[in-house]
């Protein structure tokens, strides 16, 4: 990598400025005076496809911009261009070549527009002008043949808005504010609902893709030593001399005889190269969505992850409690540089179990290539570029190819439907939905998620991922009412409730019988979080919150969170549990039993194990006698 890539001017140069240095983000061979324009790649995932932006295109009028009589708004556009590729208008940082090539195309439709109305200056727009442009952008049809939607018409505006505020950097620029005493939503009439946002997975689908990606990561050393299976016997009958024909025949017959590509019991075996095949791409994408759900970089990031990426800070890591073990990587939103930001992010075990494996999958494309990115692939999907003898092109993939895997990964695990319909995962999910995680349960740690994520304001965090302090807040609360909402159906309907409010709940509840029964809950539950009576909802049980008998000291505004712990809710007339936590408390027994086995505790940690397990012991009686004895009330109904 050369210093030229890293290149980036402390401000925008003058107009006046040497031609290198205005030209500072073009491919060397690429001019400023060129009718195309081969923008320099911004990371390593854009040198395969490098972007180009073509002054010379068609206008109204026969003619092409490169024209000698479009000369001056040729060369303001370039500026502009160059200005936009330097600084974003909100937070004054580097744009990606994507999104100059965005702007690009906005130019150019601004620049057809003023040669069918016959202005030949930036400067010549006033305010009618601007505002039939923003008419006919508004009208003009997209791709599927409507009217574009406003938060596109927006993104014009945006250009409209640089050709403002950058007047003086440019040769030729509006003299008018495009948008006096309003915003950019607002002139284009944009409604809340109508800014998209990038989706999240939802929760009972992200369950099951997370525990099925960590999962088939588990499982990697079988398809690691079937990958080396199939290599050998493909070296092996190529010393032989045998036919090309024969070797899928060898490599097959060597999978299906090896124990530990076809081991016993539950685990799929890999009988066949175009199985490996498959499992080898689905150990990808699950690595991919463990890295992704797990820590939240972006696609870019984890695609750019190197050999020797997962380092340790604070100590000893099998020694130290305090030692944290961290994913070092680069960061290229907002930044100029080629090789982008130094980042570091904080891996739970699985996520460094996955860049093991990572390192185990890329070695030999890495050894032939000389390269340290852990994603090398090869261009077209298949089993023959783990061949010893495999000499095609590696890259890294699009996210549009990782899209693709993980369309076929979801398939493969089987994901459950959401409301009705498969869920379509998308490369920037995994990043959403962890930020979504974190700010849902911990109001204070956004500053903490914005440093993790790698933003450089926390505004980013708030807007983007968890909704700005009010979004975020309205968010949090509708979540918490709607699992509320939830929660109370349950325990209205449960056949039995154990804890001090449980007790309290079955002798108090209505009964709901006959047809509308599923919709009477549902209305009796809302009327109750209606009233005040919101839920704390935990693993062990249900808070049904009431500040005077809260044993965690909690205050008006809900339980402590500090001091609110199964034994310190299980002794909380606040507290109620279902058959649904049963196993939590099952699980809980069979730990403290075990502690009591073990001879080297000391009496008094003995004592609190038997209080704990007493505990348990007394929820689960009282889960179990209140679910029999409605069983046996609603025999007696039947009768």
């Amino acid at each position: 990598m050369t210093t030229d890539h890293a290149r980036r001017p402390a401000d925008f140069p003058r107009p006046d400025a040497a031609p290198g240095e205005r030209a500072w983000f073009l491919r060397s061979g690429s001019h400023w005076q060129d009718a195309v324009w081969s923008l320099k790649p911004t990371s390593t995932l854009d040198e395969a496809r490098p972007l180009e932006l073509r002054w010379d295109f068609a206008l109204p009028s026969g003619r092409r911009f490169t024209d000698r009589r479009y000369a001056s708004l040729l060369e303001s556009s370039r500026q502009l261009i160059a200005l936009i590729r330097t600084r974003s208008l909100s937070t004054g940082l580097s744009q990606r070549g994507n999104t100059v090539r965005s702007y690009f195309s906005y130019l150019r439709e601004l620049v057809r527009w003023m040669d069918r109305e016959d202005i030949a200056r930036f400067a010549d727009l006033d305010a009618t002008a601007l505002l039939q442009f923003q008419r006919a952008i508004s009208c003009r049809p997209g791709k599927s043949g409507t009217a574009l939607a406003p938060t596109t018409v927006q993104k014009y505006l945006y250009l409209l808005t640089y050709l403002y505020r950058f007047r003086r950097d440019l040769d030729d620029a509006l003299q008018i504010d495009p948008f006096p005493g309003q915003s950019l939503g607002a002139a284009a009439k944009v409604r809340e609902g109508d800014i998209p946002r990038l989706p999240y997975t939802p929760e009972h689908v992200a369950m099951a893709l997370i525990q099925g990606a960590i999962e088939v990561v588990e499982r990697s050393p079988q398809v690691l030593h079937a990958r080396d299976v199939y290599a050998a016997a493909i070296a092996q009958a190529q010393q032989e001399g045998l036919s090309r024909y024969v070797w899928t025949a060898a490599a097959t017959r060597a999978l299906q005889e090896c124990p530990r590509c076809c081991p016993p019991g539950g685990m799929a075996a890999i009988t066949s190269p175009d199985e490996l095949a498959q499992r080898i791409d689905m150990l990808y994408a699950a690595c991919f969505v463990v890295i992704a759900y797990l820590v939240g970089p972006r696609a870019s990031e984890i695609l750019h992850l190197q050999v020797g990426c997962v380092q340790h800070r604070g100590g000893d890591p099998t020694h130290s409690d305090d030692a944290v073990t961290a994913i070092v990587g680069a960061i290229f939103k907002g930044e100029a540089q080629y090789q982008g930001r130094r980042h570091e992010w904080v891996a739970p075990p699985s996520a460094v179990q996955a860049i093991a494996v990572l390192e185990s999958l890329s070695a030999a494309h890495r050894a032939r290539s000389a390269r340290n990115e852990l994603w090398l692939r090869r261009c077209e999907f298949g089993v023959t570029e783990w061949r010893h003898d495999f000499t095609g092109r590696l890259e890294l993939p699009t996210s549009g190819r990782i899209c693709h895997l993980l369309a076929r990964f979801s398939d493969w695990l089987g994901l459950p439907q959401h409301e009705g319909k498969p869920w379509r995962l998308t490369t920037h999910q995994g990043r959403k939905t962890f930020a979504r995680f974190v700010a849902l349960r911990d109001r204070s740690a956004l500053f903490a998620l914005a440093q993790h994520l790698g933003h450089h304001e926390r505004a980013i965090t708030d807007l983007s991922y968890a909704g700005s302090d009010y979004r975020l807040n309205c968010e949090i609360d509708a979540a918490v009412l709607e699992q509320s909402v939830a929660a109370w159906e349950h325990m209205l309907a449960a056949p039995g409730l154990g804890g001090r409010a449980g007790v309290e709940i079955v002798a108090k509840r209505p009964r709901f019988r006959g047809a509308r029964l599923k919709q009477d809950l549902k209305s009796y539950a809302r009327m109750l979080v209606d009233a005040g009576l919101v839920l704390g909802v935990c693993d062990w049980g249900f808070c049904v919150y009431r500040e005077e008998h809260s044993a965690c000291l909690g205050n008006a505004a809900g339980p402590n969170p500090a001091r609110r712990e199964p034994s310190t809710c299980a002794r909380c007339k606040n507290f109620s549990v279902s058959t649904q936590h049963r196993s939590y408390w099952v699980e809980q027994v069979t730990r403290h039993e075990a502690l009591l086995n073990e001879p080297a505790l000391p009496i008094q940690t003995l004592r609190i194990v038997r209080e704990r397990l007493n505990e348990a012991h007394t929820l689960i009686r009282a889960i179990d006698a209140d679910a029999s004895k409605e069983r046996k009330h609603g025999r007696q109904a039947n009768h």
